[in-house]
């Protein structure tokens, strides 16, 4: 009949696993997803930015919280097995080109 279907007889929807050479990280790993609401105007400015920096949106990102976002530092002091992920966050000092 031309109404059924059998398993299988349609595209596997599933993208295969990329398999990685021994050795090598998979960089996005480490990597969590994060959604956040910009307004059209910012988020005009921000692929703009990346795409003139050769970069993409999240590698940007990624830049301005690292460059910008120094004032908290988190830090593991590597306390008791009993504890996983505890961290401890500091003020860190003030710099000169931040007052």
């Amino acid at each position: 009949m031309a109404g059924t279907s059998e398993p299988g007889a349609g595209k596997n929807r599933k993208r295969p696993a990329v398999k990685l050479a021994s050795g090598v990280v998979d960089p996005a790993a480490s990597r969590v997803k994060s959604t956040i609401h910009l307004n059209v105007e910012d988020s005009q400015r921000l692929d703009i930015h990346a795409t003139m920096m050769g970069m993409d949106r999240s590698a940007l990102v990624g830049k301005l919280i690292r460059d910008h976002l120094r004032r908290y530092v988190i830090s593991d002091r590597g306390g008791p097995a009993e504890e996983p992920g505890k961290a401890s966050v500091r003020l860190a000092e003030p710099t000169p080109e931040s007052a």
